[in-house]
């Protein structure tokens, strides 16, 4: 048994300073003298993992779950087991269609203005017939494979193919929230309220959209700048609005307010992505959706909680961001911002710029022209729930008495409804 204990023992060092073939030399002749011992099984699962090999690193972790009183590290292990699974058949995908991406993105402009040619067209028929697995939203070769595994009719969907701003939208965050509602994407017309730059026009389209018609009142048609959500910061996009509307038949794009703007059309999907906290007025642009609707049309929105941790808009994010020697920072942190209400001035950009309208009454306002299928309040995380300590409740209830502890909570709105 000490000895058993002693090569356990070595077996850890060994794994921590990344010498997992050496650690397999010991535990081999452990696991054959002794195989129902979970331990043993639990540290060859992880040597497995640390060589490349996956299958035997899941059937040791398996049985480590079954064998440990406790399962929870077994199942972290099988947890990073699945993440380098993944990897790994990412990888295996790009490689196998790496020659028809490179068909298609050579061939894509001569085929806007005259049929493809055979040799596109079969390259196109061959990425969408793919199983597509990995991260197609932040790998640009994974996400031009998911344009056409996605697309109603793959062909068709050629004319409205950039590899540039495939790549780019998968840079920048743009494909995250389509993906994140793909069941109201896929095969769907959407009208996007509130799109910022445009850029969600093509993340929309990999995810299996018809049709994309993006507006915003701030939308600067001219210019390449744009947000870059990854970063959380501008950056330069390389294309501006209008040309990727010229260029992109399926993606039109408008400088305007939906409420203003009037379109003799009916759309499948309309899609708010944290935009109901900016809204000035809140009913009238719900209420104007309502003739953008069909029978069966799906209000698709994310609303940013301005009574969360993070409602301010400003840095930080997350309380792993917080910098104690920050001025700034400490004016927001620990739902501060709440607290400044009173104190600032007209013009202040939470007072203009952030309706700041709690979750009850977003649900109630909602409810009058639409039927709420799906209302997910979305938590703040643990480190952030755990700021949420008795005294800043008193602090904070000292100038909003009525706030909950589910309104500071809550991060964040899902909200999927039909009209009535």
């Amino acid at each position: 048994m000490t000895d058993a204990r002693t090569g356990l023992q070595e077996v850890r060092r060994l794994i921590d300073a990344d010498e997992p073939a050496a650690a397999l030399a010991i535990l081999e002749p452990l696991v054959a003298e002794r195989p129902e011992h979970g331990l043993t099984r639990f540290f060859r699962a992880r040597a497995r993992l640390a060589t490349g090999d996956l299958d035997g690193a899941r059937a040791d972790a398996d049985a480590a779950a079954v064998l440990m009183p406790d399962r929870s590290a077994a199942d972290r292990v099988l947890a990073r087991i699945e993440v380098a699974q993944a990897r790994t058949d990412s990888a295996t995908l790009v490689a196998q269609a790496a020659a028809d991406v490179a068909i298609v993105d050579s061939g894509h402009l001569a085929a806007r203005n005259a049929a493809p040619t055979e040799d596109v067209r079969a390259a196109v028929q061959r990425l969408a017939a793919l199983d597509l697995v990995g991260d197609w939203t932040s790998d640009p070769t994974l996400a031009k494979i998911a344009y056409f595994h996605h697309a109603v009719d793959p062909v068709r969907a050629l004319a409205s193919y950039d590899p540039h701003l495939i790549g780019v939208s998968a840079d920048f965050g743009y494909i995250t929230w389509p993906r994140r509602i793909q069941e109201h994407v896929r095969g769907r017309s959407v009208i996007d309220v509130g799109c910022g730059f445009g850029g969600f026009g093509v993340g929309f389209l990999v995810a299996g959209a018809t049709s994309y018609l993006g507006l915003d009142p701030a939308m600067d048609l001219d210019s390449t700048s744009a947000r870059n959500k990854r970063l959380r910061e501008r950056a330069d996009m390389g294309i501006t609005p209008r040309a990727i509307a010229e260029n992109l038949p399926a993606v039109r794009l408008f400088r305007g307010k939906s409420e203003d703007l009037s379109f003799d059309e009916r759309f499948d999907t309309i899609s708010l992505h944290n935009v109901t906290e900016h809204l000035a007025d809140p009913e009238r642009v719900l209420a104007g959706l309502v003739a953008l609707c069909k029978e069966d049309t799906r209000l698709v929105f994310h609303h940013h909680n301005y009574y969360c941790w993070n409602g301010h808009h400003d840095p930080p994010v997350q309380p792993a961001q917080l910098d104690p020697a920050s001025a700034e920072h400490q004016q927001v942190v620990d739902w501060r911002h709440i607290d400044q209400l009173p104190h600032l001035p007209a013009g202040h950009r939470y007072l203009t710029t952030l309706n700041r309208i709690r979750l009850d009454e977003l649900r109630e306002l909602t409810e009058r022209y639409f039927v709420v299928e799906q209302w997910e309040e979305i938590s703040s995380s643990a480190a952030t729930l755990a700021r949420l300590t008795p005294e800043v409740l008193e602090r904070v209830r000292r100038t909003m008495p009525d706030l909950t502890e589910r309104e500071l909570s809550v991060n964040a709105v899902l909200c999927v409804a039909t009209p009535r």
